[in-house]
């Protein structure tokens, strides 16, 4: 929150506040609207993951998945997110599975995109061109993190101390029973449901980015559909950086930095940022509303 503040405090709010005082509501109804088929693909992509036995209908997995969402918007990194593996009818080291891999081609699908699109935005700005390093480094830690997550042995080995010390006895054979059940289905979790949910997934993100793309416009951001493309990869994995909630002040210093190399104004960058938290949001209260009516 620091971060925001600090932002907050060098740009000019009343321009700020005209941007937002200034929209094209009709832009920004387009924008809220394409949420709709959005979810129904990011549902689609989460549920082909689940085993026949298990499988929920569509509607409890559109009300599990922004159930989770809005959970995930008040949590840092969106782990939050996890909780629609509740609504499975499986144990939760199987439900949780299908949450993991869904989630981490999500990312990965990012890191893909945002690997091209920083090095496209910052390869001619010498003062800017080391975070596509940077950038780059983290995409690997992220497949090294993968990998050691494949090795059932290593991490047992790994999380053994922490399983001892932080495990409740009476919770022990639980988890101990829920670990080897992850494990057991990750091995025997099909691959082309992987490959599909991969794809599904690019195809989710590109919707998304439309949906911001219309937002951009009715702020007045003079920015083609390919540049939104370019910003919001980066901009999404930086909010999932686990050291605020919502990734508010990651998120706007990203757009700040990001929007700044198109010629946009800190002001609307930050107005941007703030619509994409703001519909959010509204999915994210809508999703709190399913909690508590489960609750």
């Amino acid at each position: 929150m620091s971060i925001f503040f600090y932002l907050m405090s060098t740009i000019n709010l009343n321009l700020l506040f005209d941007s937002f005082k200034s929209m094209n509501y009709t832009y920004l109804l387009i924008s809220l609207l394409i949420i709709i088929p959005v979810v129904f693909v990011k549902v689609i992509k989460w549920l082909l993951l689940v085993d026949k036995k298990d499988k929920i209908s569509l509607s409890k997995g559109t009300f599990a998945w922004v159930a989770g969402f809005g959970i995930g918007m008040l949590t840092p990194g969106k782990i939050g997110d996890f909780t629609k593996a509740k609504f499975l009818k499986s144990k939760p080291g199987k439900s949780l599975l299908t949450v993991l891999i869904d989630r981490l081609n999500d990312i990965f699908v990012l890191f893909i995109l945002g690997i091209f699109a920083v090095f496209i935005l910052f390869s001619n700005k010498t003062h800017l061109s080391n975070l596509s390093y940077l950038f780059l480094l983290f995409f690997v830690f992220f497949i090294i993190g993968i990998l050691i997550l494949r090795n059932e042995k290593l991490i047992k080995k790994i999380g053994m101390p922490f399983y001892k010390i932080l495990v409740p006895k009476k919770f022990k054979s639980v988890a101990g029973e829920n670990i080897n059940i992850f494990y057991e289905n990750f091995n025997k979790l099909s691959k082309n449901k992987i490959i599909i949910n991969f794809l599904l997934s690019i195809l989710a993100w590109f919707g998304c980015f439309v949906q911001f793309w219309f937002l951009s416009i009715s702020l007045g951001l003079n920015l083609s559909y390919f540049s939104i493309c370019l910003i919001l990869p980066v901009l999404i994995l930086v909010q999932l950086i686990p050291i605020s909630i919502s990734g508010i002040g990651t998120r706007e210093a990203a757009a700040v930095l990001l929007l700044s190399t198109f010629g946009i104004s800190p002001e609307l960058a930050i107005a941007f940022s703030l619509g994409i938290m703001i519909e959010d949001y509204l999915l994210g209260g809508i999703g709190l509303l399913c909690w508590l009516k489960v609750k």
